[in-house]
């Protein structure tokens, strides 16, 4: 029997700008015990140790871990190109993992890894914590409760720090490491909410994508998408490397976010980049007494976890979902359905047709 207030994580990463934000994260789990590194790709292991005192081992080689009997789950961070072979191992080893988006190049690179978790009932997770945040926790009670009516129309932006503040010789500015570009490493949290905040997928596709910063990359640095979802919803989805005058790297870029929800009856609003909070309009006769309102949140709890305590409740709650060996609350068929989504926009972009998922 598994101790849930003991848990023993392996970790295994590749050189990623989130890999010290997940150790932290797990260091702040109180539930993990015991944290066992496996650094492939040639990661700085003893950087990454010395972030916490619950590491008890380190090793380079991936079938070390898998082996390990101790270990509850994984998490795995790693680049696109490797993660689906470091899962379809997990899978061999029986372990459950969660693990970094958008997880494959193309969803037909994640979609035999999906099929094969389900069929052997192991917990497969994806790292799209942003669903665990206060005002999307809200919002999505919001919806379903009815707030809005029917549903007509969504919008979401995603548009960040320019490439130049990136580091534009950076892997995940190249097409075989990385797939695709704006729309895997940041839009894709954006897709998935909006699937998430409405409890549909979406089914067609329009796009066009581009670069518009002077570096010179192999992926995409600006998309834009309309899209249509099984519930008959419409949305547009912005995304890009745009902003100037922002901190160098990946933990302080600056971020121009937003997100909108318009129904018959209502609609909700907010800017994820301005803080915790939303606006929300409704005339259902379950809410129209409070009008226009705004939540803001204050005096909140504060975590050193990846997506602050969202984030850690996040990874907290996939790892007893592995141990139980349930369902994780984001699954690898939802970054499979994500990485569809962005396969259609390449393939609308380059052919200028309307894509059917």
């Amino acid at each position: 029997m598994v101790n849930k207030n003991k848990i023993s994580v392996g970790y295994i990463t590749t050189p990623h700008p989130h890999g010290s934000m997940h150790i932290k994260t797990l260091d702040v789990i109180d539930e993990v015990d015991q944290i066992y590194l496996c650094g492939l790709e040639n990661e700085d292991l003893e950087s990454m140790a010395s972030l916490s005192s619950k590491v008890v081992s380190k090793t380079t080689d991936l079938s070390e871990i898998l082996s390990n009997k101790d270990i509850d789950a994984l998490l795995v961070c790693v680049r696109p190109d490797i993660c689906p072979g470091v899962l379809d191992a997990a899978l061999d080893a029986g372990k459950g993992a969660l693990f970094e988006k958008p997880g494959a190049l193309t969803s037909k690179d994640l979609k035999p890894i999906a099929k094969k978790a389900n069929e052997l009932g192991i917990t497969m997770g994806t790292m799209f914590q942003n669903r665990f945040g206060p005002s999307m926790q809200d919002i999505k009670r919001i919806v379903d409760g009815g707030a809005l009516g029917n549903l007509m129309t969504v919008e979401a932006r995603m548009v960040t720090s320019q490439v130049r503040y990136r580091d534009p010789e950076m892997w995940i500015f190249k097409k075989d490491m990385a797939g695709t570009g704006i729309l895997g490493w940041l839009g894709c949290h954006y897709i998935d909410l909006l699937c998430h905040l409405i409890d549909s997928k979406i089914k067609t596709v329009t796009a066009i994508v581009g670069n518009r910063n002077p570096e010179k990359i192999e992926v995409e640095d600006t998309a834009g998408l309309v899209v249509k979802f099984e519930n008959g919803v419409l949305g547009t989805i912005n995304c890009g490397y745009h902003l100037p005058s922002s901190s160098a790297g990946y933990s302080s870029a600056a971020y121009d976010t937003f997100i909108g929800i318009r129904g018959a009856d209502g609609y909700v609003r907010l800017e994820p980049s301005e803080g915790e909070g939303y606006s929300l309009m409704s005339i259902s006769p379950d809410w129209e007494s409070g009008g226009l309102r705004q939540i803001d949140f204050n005096n909140m709890p504060h975590s050193e976890a990846y997506g602050d305590v969202g984030g850690r409740n996040f990874v907290s709650d996939f790892l007893i979902a592995a141990i139980e060996k349930r369902p994780a609350k984001v699954t690898i068929d939802d970054a499979v359905h994500v990485l569809e989504v962005i396969d259609a926009a390449i393939e609308s972009s380059s052919t200028g047709r309307t894509i059917d998922l």
